[in-house]
């Protein structure tokens, strides 16, 4: 009640319940035309100085489940359920979302509380992953925010953007609708480039309703092309699987793409569950996506390093705080070269960064070689080393490091391992970028380097 908003003169309506000490919500009036002007706060009486905004026709943008303007919009079912991750809609669902900055109305709708639904004087647009959804009705139905009534349209599936547009401005920050079905495909290790694969890569499916909550992580699947009716196929082909993570609300299948496949061109991609067979999702292919496997410090969670392993041992190179962190020992010259441990490298040192997604890998890289057959495993004890015909470049700290082998680890389909030296001349850190390039390909995370004492 102390507090009041006035812009061009016009009063707002101030949100009860929203007022404190630093910000509060309030609708701008209706009745002021757009353009540039000014807004006033008044507290107990005290005026603001004059603060210049300029308004616009329209601004549109979306109100999410999480009240910070991105994320899974709010969209409810004709019943007025919530629709998330695990209560994804249908195509052929009726839906309402609510947004704002819609603009005028027909009739004029009045600043403040608001009885009757007034539509906006233009019916906008909306999209659901990129396809245009029907849109019945638009309009205000309380201060400062409009419902628009949809149908989500055929042969859309998975999390998908949902953009609106009207008086040819579009909502600009990124919302998503949750859809029963597959959502993405991405490398496994990276999780970049979605939509993007390479034959013989481990990537990730990202799907909604795959119709179990069971996980099946240890031990892995592979070479089974099927775990609680949860299918993936690509051009036909089952791609065999190596976990089944559904428990999480953004469920998860990790799987080899098959061998077989192109370098180039698309391929379909087909989620299948005991309860549905869901639309092709359309995947480019390519020669390489590589992606480092990582590792992220639990105190310092913006630190990934990549999973490297000095060479012939299980230890690991980390940061000695991240080798705190994961509760490892410290590697000493004294420790079994097969026991797991973590200690930053240093200039000279032999490692093994593991990867996926180099793209081809032949025996003893013969370009003409054929790959592992799809559901086959590369011999563990390395008689046949299959290896990629083109070498990577690596570089680390910016200076290009010695390749002495690229290719699938030995007993391990799809997980490949780049043995390299350090190089002279790299600087000393815990985050020093380490870079894979690989047919026009390239992905980069963190090694710790640091002087080691003798």
């Amino acid at each position: 009640a102390n507090v009041s908003v006035a812009v061009g003169g016009k009063p707002g309506y101030v949100y009860p319940n929203t007022v404190i000490p630093t910000q509060f919500a309030v609708e701008l009036p209706f009745e002021v035309a757009p353009g540039a002007t000014t807004l006033i706060v008044t507290v107990s009486g005290a005026q603001s100085a004059a603060f210049n905004i300029t308004l616009a026709t329209y601004a549109p943008s979306f109100f999410t489940q999480n009240s910070v303007g991105s994320g899974l919009a709010s969209v409810l079912t004709a019943a007025g359920n919530l629709v998330t991750l695990t209560a994804p809609a249908h195509p052929g669902d009726a839906l309402s979302t609510y947004a704002a900055g819609l603009g005028p109305t027909s009739p004029p709708t009045a600043t403040g509380l608001t009885t009757t639904p007034n539509k906006t004087a233009t019916l906008p647009t909306l999209t659901v992953g990129g396809v245009l959804a029907t849109v019945p009705f638009a309009g205000v139905v309380a201060p400062g925010e409009y419902q628009i009534n949809f149908t989500v349209p055929a042969n859309v599936q998975g999390t998908q953007p949902l953009v609106v547009a009207i008086g040819g401005v579009s909502s600009s920050t990124a919302v998503t609708v949750a859809l029963a079905g597959l959502s993405a495909v991405a490398n496994n290790a990276s999780f970049a480039s979605p939509g993007t694969a390479s034959p013989g890569a481990i990537v990730s499916v990202f799907a909604n309703s795959l119709g179990t909550t069971t996980d099946h992580l240890s031990p892995v699947l592979f070479p089974s092309i099927k775990s609680e009716g949860v299918q993936v196929t690509f051009n036909g082909t089952a791609a065999p699987l190596f976990h089944l993570v559904a428990s999480t609300t953004q469920q998860q299948v990790d799987l080899l793409v098959p061998t077989e496949l192109p370098a180039g061109g698309t391929v379909n991609v087909q989620l299948t569950t005991s309860a549905a067979l869901y639309p092709n999702y359309t995947l480019t292919m390519v020669p390489a996506n590589p992606g480092f496997y990582r590792i992220q410090d639990p105190k310092v969670t913006t630190r990934f390093n990549v999973i490297a392993q000095f060479a012939n041992t299980a230890w690991l190179v980390l940061p000695v705080s991240t080798t705190a962190a994961l509760g490892l020992p410290a590697c000493s010259s004294g420790r079994n070269p097969l026991s797991v441990c973590g200690q930053p490298a240093t200039i000279g040192d032999y490692l093994v960064l593991y990867a996926t997604g180099l793209g081809l890998a032949t025996p003893g890289g013969d370009p003409n070689g054929k790959p592992v057959a799809t559901g086959s495993v590369p011999p563990a004890d390395g008689s046949v080393l299959y290896e990629t015909p083109t070498t990577p470049v690596v570089t680390v700290g910016g200076i290009p490091a010695k390749v002495l082998f690229s290719g699938l680890a030995p007993g391990f389909p799809g997980e490949y391992q780049i043995d390299i030296q350090i190089p002279s001349g790299v600087a000393n850190g815990d985050d020093v970028p380490v870079k894979i390039t690989i047919l026009g390909a390239s992905d980069t995370a963190t090694i710790s380097i640091q002087a080691r004492a003798n």
